[in-house]
């Protein structure tokens, strides 16, 4: 009965399963010291173009590979837990063979670099040359038909070691010389990287989740805003994903957060309400036209136009930003901006063109021909970034015309802005 089980689940997973992802040289799966991979020849097929029949009638193949380290040398390919199907009909022999590949899958190219071998039980292939250093090998597996009808269906083990692809493991330590700091502060964080060469990926993990994924020798603390822990872990090795992960540190930060709110625009003898927000205590400069200091929305009615200047405060940690309060001062019209991707002022703005729906912004460059026109000029999106056509424009300085279309005597603006690079 446990042979017929045994049977059945051979059947089950040719027809189910179907042919092993590995079936093609070009699908050949990667080996790597340290890992032990399981394979099987059941539902593997033949492939003329690519399968050498040099050592073995191909019948059923499948491929592995391995890429030698920078000191190259000879290399060992272990076959372990071989399990046959034990039909008659059925071969009982792996068959392998290790090529090195200079023109890849194409068999005319193929340099044999150990002794072809077959087994019924675990066994070893050794190269027979020192692997040249950096270079990739392939191994060709094949379900044989010797003295049977049919090839071989094999589950096996497969890894790999030697000192042709033998690697020092890296080691990765972090610390930060103080632990307790305000949000937005930027703590150096030392690394020690042992045995990693050719770092290629770093991943910071801030309590647990995945923070920042880099492969710049670099991070800020400025972008976390409460407490937590950190750690790292560094790839040192693409191919094989050989890495290390540090220890972990607690960092105590203090949260810490000032907004002024959007500037405001009113007539004389009007109030508005300022729109500040952060994390801590507030305080508002100058007072003297606030309904009060100390909440974060107060009630602003100057007399001129007038900057308030909002500090936040919790603990030691304080932060600070500004508004302004526009009196009689329909729009705000800013003579220049800096369109290089640097998420500040690379927009040209016009103050309060929300309050003007149907408002239309043209602009013009020295020769007079219109670089940009919109109607509409409330959102970000609407917003001139210094190009035409989808191609940057040069610093320069640009003629602008701006309709409030409102149907008044003062609708019209016109000056100069600039862009600047």
């Amino acid at each position: 009965m446990k042979q017929l089980k045994f049977l059945f689940f051979v059947m089950l997973s040719s027809t189910v399963f179907g042919q092993p992802s590995n079936d093609n040289c070009s699908d050949a799966i990667r080996l790597c010291p340290g890992d032990t991979l399981s394979g099987t020849t059941t539902g593997a097929t033949t492939t003329t173009a690519e399968d050498d029949a040099s050592c073995f009638v191909p019948s059923s193949t499948i491929w592995y590979k391995f890429t030698s380290n920078s000191s190259g040398g000879n290399v060992t390919v272990h076959f372990s837990n071989l399990v046959f199907d034990p039909d008659p009909a059925k071969g009982q022999l792996l068959q392998a063979v290790i090529y090195e590949v200079p023109t890849e899958c194409d068999k005319s190219s193929y340099l044999i670099y150990a002794s072809c071998t077959n087994s019924a039980v675990d066994f070893d292939i050794t190269t027979a040359l020192a692997c040249n250093p950096n270079t990739t090998y392939y191994v060709l597996i094949n379900g044989s038909t010797v003295a049977a009808t049919e090839h071989a269906d094999c589950d096996f083990d497969i890894s790999i070691s030697g000192p042709g692809v033998d690697v020092s493991f890296p080691t990765v330590s972090i610390s930060i010389s103080n632990t307790d700091f305000c949000q937005g502060e930027d703590v150096p964080i030392d690394k020690v990287i042992a045995a990693c060469d050719d770092t290629v990926q770093y991943d910071w993990y801030y309590n647990g989740s995945l923070l920042l994924s880099t492969t710049e020798d670099t991070f800020s603390t400025s972008i976390l805003s409460d407490t937590g822990t950190i750690q790292l872990v560094v790839l040192c090795d693409p191919i094989c994903n050989i890495s290390d992960t540090s220890e972990l540190i607690t960092l105590n930060v203090t949260p810490i957060a000032a907004d002024a709110g959007p500037d405001k625009f009113i007539v004389s003898g009007q109030q508005v309400t300022l729109d500040g927000s952060g994390s801590g205590s507030p305080v508002w400069a100058p007072g003297s036209s606030l309904t009060s200091t100390t909440i974060f929305t107060p009630v602003a009615s100057p007399d001129v136009t007038t900057t308030y200047y909002l500090t936040v405060t919790n603990g030691s940690c304080t932060k600070s930003d500004e508004v302004n309060v526009f009196v009689n001062e329909t729009i705000i019209v800013y003579s220049a901006f800096t369109p290089n991707n640097d998420a500040i002022n690379d927009k040209w703005i016009i103050g309060n063109s929300s309050q003007f729906p149907n408002m239309e912004v043209n602009v013009y460059d020295r020769s007079g021909q219109r670089v940009f026109s919109a109607t509409n000029y409330d959102t970000p999106d609407q917003w001139w970034d210094g190009t035409y056509k989808g191609k940057n424009l040069p610093a320069s300085t640009y003629y602008y015309v701006i309709d409030l279309k409102t149907g008044g005597e003062n609708d019209i603006y016109k000056g100069m802005v600039n862009i600047i690079r």
